[in-house]
């Protein structure tokens, strides 16, 4: 990776409850900024997170990982921190290096009691925020009522970026609103291929 002056380095953390994903959606980062070749599963230990025989044992992460990526022009230092409570102190830490927090939330479980935490936290420290809902695809996902819960749990005034075309096994990709483009995605497949969004 080349050398990049600090106006073009951004700190990216991704924060969560345990189980939202955080560690595939770094990876998914990681494949489509071209810094990987190929998906790596959690469960196999094969991610570029969590990759300690711990880890891998029991499923989730137990330390904070960073994974640099470029991306137009930029480092983006992707910063994948544990869920649960038991490590907050490395959630406490990515805050105060981070850029952007984003909150990685379960289209299926909603936001929970570290999600709520968290972003109090994000807030007294001034860091702006942004929320990705994972798990579209998954049976009981929704991301209207992902999105209820957040406005419940943590305020109004969340404005969806982009917006899920189908949800459980009738996911089939995103519109991104203000670009007016989409992504469709296909079962098995790690990475989405852009069309415009009437084409979905």
């Amino acid at each position: 990776m080349k050398s990049y002056p600090t106006e073009q380095i951004r700190n990216v953390a991704l924060i969560g409850h345990s189980g939202a994903g955080k560690t595939i959606v770094a990876e998914a980062m990681l494949l489509t900024s071209g810094a990987i070749a190929r998906l790596g599963k959690v469960e196999d230990g094969s991610t570029v997170c969590d990759h300690d025989p711990e880890e891998t044992k029991k499923g989730v992460s137990v330390s904070m990982a960073l994974a640099p990526i470029e991306w137009r022009g930029f480092k983006i230092n992707v910063i994948d921190t544990p869920g649960s409570p038991d490590f907050e102190g490395d959630v406490a830490a990515a805050l105060r290096v981070a850029d952007l927090a984003v909150f990685v939330v379960s289209g299926v479980d909603g936001p929970q009691v570290q999600t709520r935490q968290y972003w109090k936290a994000a807030s007294k420290l001034g860091i702006p925020r942004a929320v990705f809902v994972n798990k579209l695809d998954r049976e009981r996902s929704s991301f209207r009522d992902t999105v209820t819960s957040l406005e419940s749990a943590l305020g109004r005034g969340f404005v969806p970026l982009q917006l899920p075309v189908g949800e459980e096994e009738a996911f089939e990709g995103l519109i991104d609103i203000a670009g007016g483009t989409g992504m469709a995605y296909s079962p098995g497949s790690p990475k989405g291929t852009t069309v415009s969004s009437p084409d979905l």
